[in-house]
């Protein structure tokens, strides 16, 4: 008969060593995904509420590596939530080692309004009911390039739009996530486009290059040639998106842009002897 012999203090630890193991063992599967639950100490029934699908997946006992790989790509979201949950992310496990793959990471487009838009899940139908002019990036484009166009739209949507970014700002879905609202907040100055120079004639298009800051200028000073010498063609085109306070004359502006404009063609603006 063999007999094993261990020092008092090295044998006590040996057979601590092969009770451990040989418990294990009793508990893993052959799937290395198992050990997850074991060494997180994760009961797999908590996950019936939070994650059906993945609970679908490995209360089965025999499940294998591609039936979980299968689950993560079909199931991203669900997925990112149980790595994210405190008892699996204080791991720090490199998925890759237990023959998991994962779904590339999307890089997120950097901008801190675009960011903050997609943060609050409205719906496209919301959206497209409090400011239908705010504009999306092209995510196919170079990031770095895109995101320098991207600032511009933004700035110029700002200004052409100023009531849509006050809706904007006050939507609830984005409210939520500013914890600094402290309730409606409203512009109280009149449309960018009010004051643009312009003349007699219709305004055309500059080109100095840059297409986008073309672009915006044109749709100012066009929206304001409209609001001046056509406002019911204003009201046709643009007249649900701008509103104006009571205080604000709007008989009294355009007949004070209209005679300026004259007087420009004329050649007598500014008269220094009746200053405007």
């Amino acid at each position: 008969m063999v007999q094993f012999y261990f020092p008092k203090r090295r044998g006590l630890l040996c057979l601590l060593f092969f009770a451990l193991a040989f418990n294990l063992s009793a508990q893993i599967n052959s799937t290395p995904f198992e050990q997850v639950f074991v060494t997180a100490n994760l009961d797999k029934e908590s996950l019936k509420k939070d994650f059906p699908r993945l609970y679908q997946v490995v209360k089965n006992k025999d499940y294998k590596t591609e039936d979980v790989n299968s689950f993560i790509k079909s199931n991203g979201t669900e997925w990112n939530n149980f790595t994210n949950l405190l008892a699996v992310k204080k791991l720090n496990i490199a998925w890759g080692t237990l023959g998991l793959v994962l779904p590339e990471t999307k890089k997120e487009f950097p901008h801190s309004l675009y960011q903050w838009y997609k943060a609050s899940g409205i719906s496209d139908a919301k959206r497209n009911q409090l400011f239908p002019h705010f504009p999306l990036p092209n995510l196919k484009n170079d990031a770095d390039k895109e995101l320098a166009d991207y600032e511009a739209k933004i700035g110029a949507w700002q200004r052409l739009y100023t009531e849509e970014y006050e809706h904007f700002l006050n939507a609830p879905e984005l409210t939520s996530l500013n914890p600094y609202y402290t309730g409606y907040f409203k512009f109280p100055y009149l449309p960018k486009f009010i004051g643009q120079e312009i003349d007699l004639e219709k305004p055309t298009k500059p080109n100095t290059g840059n297409a986008i800051a073309d672009d915006y200028h044109y749709q100012m000073k066009l929206r304001n040639w409209y609001f001046v010498f056509k406002p019911n063609e204003f009201d046709r085109l643009y007249g649900k998106d701008y509103k104006f306070p009571d205080s604000f004359n709007q008989q009294e502006y355009r007949e004070h842009i209209i005679k300026i404009s004259k007087e420009k063609k004329t050649g007598t603006y500014p008269n220094m002897n009746n200053p405007h």
